[in-house]
């Protein structure tokens, strides 16, 4: 089937910008699909978006990647477009799912009512899947890659890890960027996050020569600011628990050679750094050479207890130690905690409660989250997070002092309305 009678829809939305990017940078890399149609389009004009397409293409390849919290959205967006289409068009349409839900659930996914499932890193898989696809021969040996198969999901295992340099972090030519992607994997195996599940435990970085040869090609396209994207900022270079702080320093000054210290971030969003990875001479190395004015700190819980229930690997002092650091530096920190985590007690949140006054009174902000479960983690089943009456007033009074904000709210709502959705999906 030539490449002309093809079209790919990426499905885009807030929450899965960076990926689009990597995936795009990956199909662009590869070289066979020049002659792709390839758009894009948000969830809720999907529909109307593809009925064109499916009157002129064979077959339209539509690439969804999503999150845990973003299950029901995707489920209703597929509604919308199941009952806008007609027979005979759903069945020019492929159906592929990707991401950290879909990698964490594909038998899930695939319920859905998708095709197949990019289980894990997707740069070589899905190159490979599209490929397959738009050629009409069979992807059932392709790595990486789940499907029904007589009532149950068969899935080929996911390929090697992925080589950081051999991938793009975003697309020059679909002109679609996002924050570069500089670290992957993490030793840690904190029990409510993906990021070790789905990229593994060893870490891989980006080398300073890729970073830089990425960094000049975003810079000829207009982007203006150079942000990144790793488990720890503090990380780089490093096997993870132990900071190299001479390669974050090769790096921070490489980049702002192209982009000037005013236009470089580190660990500020979209990334954060462990307490027990701040010290004096890495908040040194992120003023001297970076423009962010504050640090996102992970401390999560401010009981011991539970920090041990999650697998965290620091204490609740490792937080006070290094807020007084950033803040002594004259950075604002931005402290990450997250309520309602599994095992909590009433003693626990107390304990929260009480760093939380204890940072704001150092000089510190708390950015709220309430506990998803996340599919692919040890805590995939477990209930969803709830904010008791006293965190919910202690919050509402540290928003009013500007020292507090997050989407705790939002994200103790949206874990109902996914565990709803799941047990719906059960019976």
């Amino acid at each position: 089937m030539p490449m002309t009678e093809n079209a790919l829809v990426f499905i885009t939305e807030r929450y899965n910008r960076n990926s689009i990017a990597a995936l795009c940078g990956a199909i662009e890399q590869d070289g066979r699909f020049a002659e792709l149609a390839v758009s894009f389009v948000d969830g809720l004009g999907a529909a109307a978006h593809l009925q064109p397409l499916l009157r002129k293409y064979s077959q339209v390849v539509t690439a969804f990647s999503f999150c845990t919290p973003n299950l029901g959205e995707v489920a209703g967006v597929l509604e919308t477009i199941g009952r806008s289409l007609s027979a005979a068009e759903c069945t020019r349409l492929r159906l592929v799912a990707g991401g950290p839900h879909p990698s964490g659930d594909p038998e899930g996914t695939l319920d859905l009512g998708f095709e197949c499932v990019v289980v894990g890193e997707g740069e070589d898989s899905f190159p490979e899947l599209l490929g397959r696809m738009t050629t009409g021969t069979g992807y059932g040996d392709v790595s990486g890659v789940a499907y029904p198969e007589a009532g149950a999901c068969r899935y080929m295992g996911r390929p090697n890890p992925v080589d950081l340099d051999r991938v793009p972090p975003f697309s020059v030519g679909y002109r679609r960027f996002g924050p570069m992607e500089v670290t992957r994997g993490c030793p840690w195996t904190c029990r409510y996050c993906q990021t070790p599940h789905l990229f593994g435990s060893l870490r891989r970085h980006r080398s300073v020569e890729t970073v830089l040869r990425y960094a000049e090609a975003g810079k000829c396209q207009g982007l203006r600011d150079l942000r990144f994207v790793t488990p720890d900022a503090f990380a780089y270079g490093s096997e993870g628990k132990h900071p190299n702080l001479g390669a974050l320093e090769i790096l921070l000054k490489a980049v702002g050679q192209i982009y000037g210290k005013e236009h470089v971030y580190l660990g500020s969003f979209p990334s954060e750094v462990r307490p027990d990875t701040v010290s004096e001479e890495a908040v040194e190395l992120v003023k001297t050479n970076a423009a962010n004015d504050n640090l996102v700190i992970g401390a999560q819980s401010g009981s011991d207890r539970v920090l041990d229930l999650m697998h965290r690997g620091h204490r609740v002092e490792d937080v006070y130690r290094a807020v007084e650091m950033v803040t002594r530096a004259g950075l604002l920190a931005s402290v990450d905690v997250i309520f309602g985590l599994p095992g909590e007690t009433a003693a626990d949140a107390k304990l929260t409660l009480n760093m939380m006054d204890r940072l704001v009174a150092m000089g510190a902000r708390i950015h709220s989250h309430t506990f998803i479960p996340l599919a692919g983690t040890p805590l995939a089943t477990a209930p969803p997070g709830t904010v008791d009456r006293e965190t919910r007033n202690a919050l509402g009074r540290l928003a009013g002092k500007g020292k507090q904000f997050g989407s705790w709210a939002r994200q103790e709502r949206l874990g109902r309305e996914v565990a709803r959705f799941r047990a719906r999906r059960r019976t």
